[in-house]
C-alpha cells in the first residue's frame, strides 16, 4: 500500500465519520465548515500539532477579520460603499498580518474569514452565542485532519511499503 492509498483510506473513513458526527443536529456542528478547518490544516503544509497551530491561528484570525468587518458595515447599513471599502481594508490586512510569526498562513486566514461570511449569508448568527458552533466546527475540522493524517500513517506503517521514486 503507498502513501497515498493510506491516506485516502483514512481520509475516507475519517470523513465519513465526522459527517455522521456533524448530522447529530443537538451538537449543532456544521459538516462543510469542519472540513473548512481540515482543508486549513492540509493545506499549511505543516503536520501534527505545528500543523494544528497553523491552522487554528490563521483560522481565527479570519474569523475576527470577518467579525470586524460585519461590525463596521453594520454601523453604516445604508451606505452601501463600506461593505465594499470593508473586503479591501479587511483582504490587505490578512495579508500584511503575515508579517507575524503565528499568523503566516495567509489561506487559512482567508477560509476563516470566508466560511465565517457563509455561515452568515446561510442565517448564522456571528454576533453573540450563535458563533459558537461555527467556531466548534472549524476546530472539529482542524481535529479531523490530523485525524486523516496520523490514520494514514498508521496504516502505512501496518500495510505500506516504499515506492520506487526513480520513475
Amino acid at each position: 500500500m503507498s502513501f497515498l492509498v493510506a491516506l485516502s483510506l483514512s481520509t475516507g473513513i475519517c470523513c465519513g465519520i465526522w459527517a455522521l458526527i456533524a448530522s447529530f443536529t443537538s451538537l449543532k456542528l456544521i459538516t462543510w465548515i469542519g472540513f473548512a478547518g481540515c482543508t486549513a490544516y492540509f493545506a499549511s503544509g505543516k503536520h501534527g500539532f505545528e500543523g494544528m497551530k497553523t491552522a487554528f491561528f490563521a483560522l481565527m484570525s479570519g474569523v475576527a477579520s470577518a467579525f470586524v468587518a460585519v461590525l463596521i458595515s453594520s454601523k453604516f447599513p445604508t451606505v452601501g460603499g463600506v461593505a465594499i471599502l470593508m473586503t479591501g481594508i479587511i483582504s490587505g490586512t490578512m495579508c500584511y498580518q503575515s508579517k507575524l510569526k503565528e499568523l503566516w498562513f495567509i489561506p487559512g486566514a482567508f477560509l476563516g474569514c470566508f466560511s465565517t461570511f457563509a455561515y452568515l449569508s446561510s442565517g448564522g448568527d456571528i454576533m453573540g452565542p450563535g458563533i459558537i458552533p461555527h467556531l466548534v466546527s472549524l476546530l472539529c475540522g482542524i481535529v479531523l485532519a490530523v485525524s486523516c493524517d496520523k490514520g494514514a500513517g498508521l496504516l502505512f506503517k501496518l500495510f505500506g511499503k516504499e515506492e520506487d521514486q526513480s520513475n
